[in-house]
């Protein structure tokens, strides 16, 4: 025996698909309607059965996208009923530092307002 460490073993699946990676430019379809800028680059395995890919897959063919595409839109779509506050606009008090939701309590920074550091950051 070696006293060399042993590197751990990676599963097959991971190896097959970062062989496919290394060989493939990340893309996405030119008729999708999405904005231009960097590619997806980041892979989710995702298991599923052979009925949910074929629905998957007709419903991303009936919007004339790419099933990659389709369920990326399904996925930012419930990300953002969770993660962002739908309440109206008239519910919400504008500080110059971040408009707070009165409904859910969130503190929403816009574009054009600068995040700001914790005070224990700043230096108080």
């Amino acid at each position: 025996m070696s006293d060399s460490p042993v590197e751990p073993i990676e599963d097959n699946l991971e190896v097959a698909m970062n062989a496919v990676a290394d060989t493939i430019v990340p893309t996405r379809k030119s008729k999708t309607g999405s904005t231009p800028g960097d590619p997806a680059s980041k892979q989710v395995l995702l298991r599923a059965t052979d009925l949910d890919h074929q629905r998957w897959k007709d419903a991303a063919d009936f919007h004339n996208i790419s099933m990659a595409e389709f369920i990326r839109n399904a996925c930012n779509e419930k990300a953002k009923e969770v993660l962002d506050c739908s309440h109206p606009t008239n519910m919400r008090r504008f500080y110059p530092w971040a408009n707070v939701c009165l409904q859910c309590g969130m503190k929403i920074v816009t574009e054009n307002q600068r995040a700001r550091k914790p005070r224990a950051e700043r230096g108080k």
